[in-house]
């Protein structure tokens, strides 16, 4: 009894070293792309000189269209393969390259080139590192929320140097300091991960597609919700610099700001939200998230102040929406399809990448002729989110009602 004790404290021993690997790992990566994306269109505007809103939004969006594609491939063939590590690899190795070859650009179509190339290879992070996590526990909530904590510690690192650092060493050396971080992620996963055997499919079963599991109860209204979501968020995250820095007279110090309060907010609650997700349930978290970024765009359509626009963006909304849906994914997968599931919802999030910006930058061009009022549709498109996560509720409290039933069972 004493020696299977022993050997059961020692697996999760084990297992937890291994679960604080993963999050070094992805805050390092998230530290590298804090650094690149909050100024992304700010850089190819002023330093490459491409001022419309319509080439930004293509550099912005392009690249989004293509992880919405590719992420949805990397997550069929690591459910496919029985591995995550590789793919965790191939992901970090994609965004070291993209980093530094992006600190040797001089125009706009460089840019873009290299972005698309990089993006083929960087998609396969996020869902391999997810599923990877979510693997043998019945705590996805939690383990979820530690992670998005531990990208959230990343991302203020990476959004407050670099919005501090802009305007004295400038973006290309910033691109360098990223490609080594990114280096330093794929050096910590290659020594520190190991892959976690996962429950062999059941062979008597039919096989799962990507188009089966939309089809299961609850998929296909969460990826729609996050699609929207994400539509509204990024028609306006892809020019925040501009609306800060151009429109409301602030400098590149707000942009660093109001990207790292958030994210050291998130680094210091989003465990505790991923428990409380396993408790109260998914659904009536991603409500409370759409409830809130609703309630946040209209607010930022109306300010005048770039103070209160940083206050306001910096509000801790995201660690609420992404940790509710990705254990609201898992908890409607299998183990040996988690893989496509996260991919789904990291899909779903690019669709939104690639089609807010367009969007946005289609009314910024030709409507409002500027960036800030784009929040009106920030604030439309969450308010169908949250219509739609309202509609989940039943599939809630059905999954809730499955999983006490199973754990009494088995008590």
């Amino acid at each position: 009894m004493e020696c299977a004790a022993s050997n059961l404290q020692e697996e999760r021993s084990s297992m937890d070293r291994a679960t604080i690997s993963v999050y070094f790992t992805y805050a390092m990566q998230a530290a590298a792309q804090a650094i690149s994306w909050q100024f992304v269109t700010f850089f190819v505007k002023h330093d490459l000189n491409a001022p419309g809103f319509l080439e930004l939004t293509i550099i912005w969006s392009l690249p989004a269209i293509v992880v919405m594609v590719m992420s949805n491939f990397w997550g069929w063939l690591s459910d496919r393969l029985r591995r995550r590590k590789v793919f965790m690899l191939i992901g970090f190795t994609g965004y070291a390259v993209t980093f530094l070859l992006y600190s040797f650009v001089s125009t706009s179509t460089q840019y873009l080139l290299i972005a698309v190339v990089g993006a083929v290879f960087y998609s396969s992070a996020l869902p391999a590192g997810q599923a990877h996590l979510t693997t043998a526990t019945d705590k996805k909530g939690e383990r979820l929320g530690y992670f998005v904590a531990a990208q959230s510690g990343g991302w203020f690192l990476g959004a407050f140097m670099s919005g501090l650092l802009y305007d004295y060493i400038g973006m290309f050396t910033l691109y360098r300091i990223a490609a080594v971080m990114s280096i330093v992620a794929m050096v910590s996963c290659l020594v520190l991960i190991r892959d976690i055997p996962f429950l062999p499919r059941d062979e008597t079963l039919p096989k799962t597609g990507f188009g089966d599991l939309l089809r299961r109860p609850g998929m296909s209204r969460l990826t729609l919700a996050v699609t929207l979501s994400q539509i509204g968020m990024n028609s306006v995250a892809f020019l925040l610099a501009i609306i800060l820095v151009d429109e409301l007279a602030g400098t590149t110090t707000f942009v660093g700001i109001a990207n790292s309060a958030a994210t050291i907010v998130a680094l210091l609650t989003t465990g505790y939200i991923g428990k409380i997700v396993d408790r109260r349930g998914p659904v009536k978290i991603l409500i409370v998230a759409y409830l809130s970024y609703t309630l946040f765009a209209a607010a930022f359509a109306m300010v005048t102040s770039p103070i209160v626009a940083t206050i306001l963006w910096a509000l801790p909304i995201y660690p609420f929406s992404s940790t509710a849906t990705t254990a609201l994914a898992a908890v409607i997968s299998g183990e040996d399809e988690r893989g496509r599931a996260m991919a789904l919802v990291y899909g779903a999030q690019n669709a939104g990448g690639a089609i807010g910006p367009v969007v946005g930058g289609l009314l910024a061009e030709y409507v409002f002729f500027m960036a800030q009022p784009i929040s009106w549709l920030n604030m439309i498109c969450n308010l169908m989110a949250l219509a739609l996560a309202g509609s989940l509720l039943g599939v809630g409290r059905r999954r809730q009602s499955e999983r006490v039933a199973a754990e009494s069972s088995e008590s």
